[in-house]
């Protein structure tokens, strides 16, 4: 079997592929002459998938190390007989965790305030793997929250689905997080979902975090948006034209971020597992042509599971609040301003991948312990705890 693989999809190497030979390429130069004897096509989001890719080639398995799918033509593939995997679920955490990121920056900088969850409603658009995450650890830590997700709520009549309301009722919310599909038909399609109408219907000094797609968000309707009302702010890690944003729209973002959110060793590993256990499943079906070898290659699973990996630990010397424990965590506002200097300078695709290739090694909340040398009162344990960050007494502290 001979596999063509994204050179940026972690943790190949964690898999002994016996039987199989791979052939790493950046996902931009993944081109048809390059898969003329492929049997499989490993992508990220940044590869399209379709006929000119695909058409006279031997590929009968496409895998994409993403959760979306709209990079990948699967009305053509499917036509095709192509075999399609996803790796949907596996950086539901590193959005999450994303999202309280940027609430974090958020109080740092004085757009919300330190106690805003005891007051603050919380709006989620999409209660998929990442949105039912984000409602969980949301309600863990204290927030009050409401949720939209009509396609999920017309074929699934349970009591978690009766409580959902319409969108427009989310847009009243004084923080409002996205994480719907992109898809551009359909009844619940979803491109330019969050329009001007959409947006005035948010109340003043509103916070919208995009962690999706950038498609689902009109960014022209939200560049003048913003311009009326300046209160306002829109964190948003997606944009339409990816790589190619307009440094105008990254402008009218409060924090901007080059899709990101997902990215963390923990969920590129987690993909990685996910995809290779899908082909492995279905090259376990595949015969030769002589119909008398299974061609089914092993996998060697190693060390991915970061449950298995040891904490890491932060002293913190100084009284620090729980957001500006998470702002340290996960800083954005040093990616946020090296992101706004390469828009300034022209965002080469090169340049967009560069930028987030430095997240690939990034550790998820859940592989911290933070040693605190002062007290916190039980709302910011409960935080800290959603989130997944281990709080440990002082006098248990390793010496410095």
């Amino acid at each position: 079997m001979r596999i063509v693989a994204d050179s940026g999809i972690l943790g190949l190497d964690d898999f002994n592929l016996e039987g199989a030979e791979l052939v790493l390429v950046p996902g931009r130069e993944i081109t048809n002459d390059k898969l003329l004897n492929a049997d499989a096509l490993l992508v990220r989001s940044i590869t399209r998938v379709d006929k000119a890719l695909i058409d006279g080639t031997a590929v009968g398995f496409v895998g994409t190390a993403t959760s979306g799918r709209n990079h990948l033509d699967e009305h053509y593939l499917n036509s095709r007989g192509i075999v399609v995997a996803d790796s949907k679920g596996a950086n539901a955490s590193a959005v999450v965790d994303y999202v309280f990121a940027v609430l974090a920056y958020c109080v740092g900088k004085g757009l919300l305030d330190s106690g805003f969850q005891r007051r603050v409603r919380i709006g989620i658009v999409g209660l998929g793997c990442v949105g039912e995450l984000l409602n969980k650890r949301l309600r863990v830590a204290g927030f009050s929250t409401l949720c939209c997700d009509p396609p999920l709520a017309s074929y699934e009549d349970t009591e978690r689905t009766r409580g959902f309301v319409q969108l427009d009722e989310v847009m009243r919310c004084e923080v409002v997080c996205i994480h719907v599909p992109y898809n551009e038909r359909g009844e619940h399609a979803t491109r330019h979902l969050i329009g001007s109408r959409e947006l005035g219907l948010l109340p003043p000094g509103a916070l919208l975090i995009n962690a999706c797609r950038g498609g689902v968000v009109d960014e022209a309707a939200l560049a003048a948006f913003v311009s009326k009302n300046p209160r306002f702010s829109y964190c948003s890690d997606v944009w339409q034209e990816e790589p190619a944003v307009a440094p105008e729209i990254i402008s009218a973002a409060r924090l901007a971020t080059p899709h990101i959110a997902g990215y963390s060793r923990q969920a590129k590993n987690a993909a990685t597992a996910m995809l290779l256990s899908a082909l492995d499943r279905h090259s376990s079906l595949v015969k030769t042509e002589d119909k008398a070898v299974n061609s089914r290659f092993a996998l060697g699973l190693q060390s991915v599971n970061s449950a298995s990996e040891s904490r890491r630990l932060h002293e913190f010397d100084t009284a620090l609040s729980c957001w500006q424990i998470i702002e340290r965590l996960f800083p954005l506002e040093s990616l946020d301003g090296a992101f706004r200097n390469l828009a300034m300078r022209g965002l080469t695709p090169y340049l967009f991948d560069s930028l987030r290739k430095e997240l690939l090694q990034r550790q998820e909340f859940s592989s911290y312990s933070v040693c605190l040398k002062h007290d916190v009162d039980d709302s910011e344990k409960m935080l800290l705890a959603a989130v997944g960050i281990q709080v440990i007494r002082s006098d248990s502290c390793l010496a410095p």
